[in-house]
């Protein structure tokens, strides 16, 4: 006993087995994809709340001391010929969270309400110049140049000294 088979009927059989397997592969591979990025935005999702909770679990206190430093006779000083702010003390980071890009903001003014310094400087402190041709002759003349204001982080409950001079012209008012 011999079974013929129609090579229509086998034909379109192998061709429904190839189309069939055909979109079941692409789904399978369309919801591995899915799941990738499903996978990506919960990876993403976690990191935004750690920084979001970082954010508003950090509280800096400051205690601060300023001096104004005036260098007002370069003649006969010889000594440095713009004046200097010096801001001294320590800046605590007083909750659990990380303090990211902490930095001191100093806005200070002449006896005539003139705006003399608009600057955020590190807290890790330094020589700084308010333009860059103060900060070429501080860089010059000062030894050891002029400090960047590259900010940093300030991990909870960690404490740091601020020792910050500012050279400028003009002269601020207490």
């Amino acid at each position: 006993m011999e079974i013929k088979i129609d090579k229509r009927i086998l034909a379109v059989s192998l061709i429904f087995v190839i189309i069939f397997a055909g979109v079941l592969s692409y789904y399978s591979y369309m919801i591995y994809n899915q799941n990738s990025k499903i996978a990506q935005l919960d990876a993403q999702e976690k990191n935004l709340e750690g920084q979001l909770t970082n954010l508003t679990a950090a509280y800096l206190v400051t205690s601060l001391q300023e001096n104004e430093i005036i260098t007002s006779d370069y003649a006969a000083t010889k000594s440095i010929p713009y004046n200097n702010f010096y801001v001294s003390g320590t800046v605590t980071n007083t909750e659990g969270g990380k303090a990211f890009n902490a930095g001191l903001h100093v806005a200070a003014y002449s006896a005539s309400g003139t705006l003399e310094i608009n600057m955020t400087f590190p807290l890790s402190g330094g020589r700084f110049g308010t333009d860059s041709a103060i900060d070429a002759y501080v860089a010059s003349s000062q030894g050891g140049g002029v400090s960047s204001l590259q900010l940093g982080n300030l991990a909870g409950g960690e404490p740091v000294a601020v020792n910050i001079q500012i050279f400028h012209e003009g002269v601020v008012s207490n």
